[in-house]
């Protein structure tokens, strides 16, 4: 059942309908039950005997996890916490949708959405660095999405750091950061345990930092790490956090680019959770663009979709990337810049007739000569 803490949110949200016009989702779909409140609802009724079945189920995963609810509610009350515990309920009165029962058996026996094998992720990080040094000052953390989605983001990553000689290493091991499998099953034994062997992996190593591509892996290992009791002897920090560092240092001098009606999509996570937002703008303006910001910028981003809605409704995560580019679009916008391998992976599978999209370290490292 519910936690305490689920249940005082939950029973909140279901009188409230503030957060509605904020939702990403509820938005694009216009169903009622897209919204935080509905969701409330929904926990309040199982609470008071109300079956919790496959389409209570549906409901909960049709969801972002962006966290835009939770940013406007003036209350300050987290639709998050109980969707979350709702679908671990859901695994434990075994209701998962087909569609997502499949991303779960992913999770559970590959160790990632994809259903790719360990041994092809393996051989994946070995073609970005061979001969990788097995102790660096910084270890470079790629993550799920960049590895498998897209990678010529990671490539283009590494090939900024060669270029600014910084004394980097990777893991041939990468695992479950517990990002992914946390926003399936909830924060769980089989997510924390995933969380603590990555950091263990991470501790060996013995680098002074942990540079994070993936804004969600950051998330997690910054935010709910310490929470799980899962230390990390070295600092998190962001990729954009550190390449903008590296430009600021001098390490880096990227040409200008002659681009014009550039906007930048703040990347949930980033902006949100983590409150970065402005190292991505200094580095594009370190490329000489300057941006038109949409209506919906930095921290009250509006979220494009994610990698497991993405997996479990492509259709639905098609739906959520329109509705951002439709706000590029309103603005005058002729390319779309983003900052996570997520973001630019969901985004790229509608890209408007005559509109662009790039990916802020790509661009970065043509502008270096990489």
């Amino acid at each position: 059942m519910f936690s305490e803490k689920a249940n005082k949110h939950a029973d909140n949200c279901r009188f409230c309908w503030m957060c509605r016009y904020i939702c990403p989702v509820g938005l694009q779909t216009g169903k009622e039950t897209n919204n935080a409140r509905a969701k409330g609802l929904l926990v309040s009724l199982v609470n008071r005997g109300q079956e919790f079945d496959e389409s209570y189920a549906e409901t909960m995963y049709e969801c972002c996890l962006c966290g835009a609810c939770s940013q406007d509610c003036k209350t300050g009350f987290e639709p998050p916490i109980f969707i979350r515990e709702a679908r671990t309920e859901a695994i434990v009165r075994d209701v998962l949708p087909e569609n997502v029962r499949m991303i779960a058996d992913n999770l559970m026996e590959k160790g990632n959405l994809y259903g790719v094998s360990s041994a092809e992720i393996q051989n994946k990080l070995e073609k970005l660095l061979p001969n990788r040094p097995q102790k660096a000052g910084v270890l470079l953390y790629v993550g799920q999405t960049a590895l498998i989605k897209a990678p010529e983001i990671s490539e283009a990553l590494i090939c900024l750091l060669k270029k600014a000689s910084v004394d980097f290493t990777v893991l041939y091991s990468e695992g479950q950061s517990g990002a992914e499998i946390g926003d399936v099953i909830g924060y769980v034994a089989e997510t924390i345990t995933a969380a603590k062997n990555e950091a263990a992996q991470i501790n060996a190593v013995g680098a002074e930092k942990v540079v994070v591509l993936d804004p969600n892996v950051a998330r997690v290992m910054k935010q709910e790490y310490p929470a799980w009791g899962c230390d990390i002897n070295a600092e998190i920090v962001t990729a954009t956090a550190f390449i903008a560092g590296l430009i600021a240092d001098g390490k880096l001098s990227p040409k200008k680019i002659d681009m014009k009606d550039v906007t930048f999509h703040d990347p949930c996570k980033l902006s949100r959770d983590l409150d970065e937002t402005e190292p991505a703008r200094y580095i594009l303006k370190s490329m000489g663009i300057e941006i038109k910001e949409m209506f919906l910028n930095r921290e009250w981003t509006k979220c494009c979709g994610t990698e497991i809605v993405k997996a479990h409704s492509p259709a639905l995560a098609a739906l959520i990337a329109d509705g951002r580019w439709g706000d590029a679009q309103r603005i005058g916008a002729a390319c779309m810049v983003t900052a996570c391998p997520g973001c630019f992976d969901v985004m790229g599978q509608c890209i408007p007739e005559g509109m662009k999209h790039y990916d802020l370290f790509i661009l970065l490292a043509e502008a270096c000569g990489c």
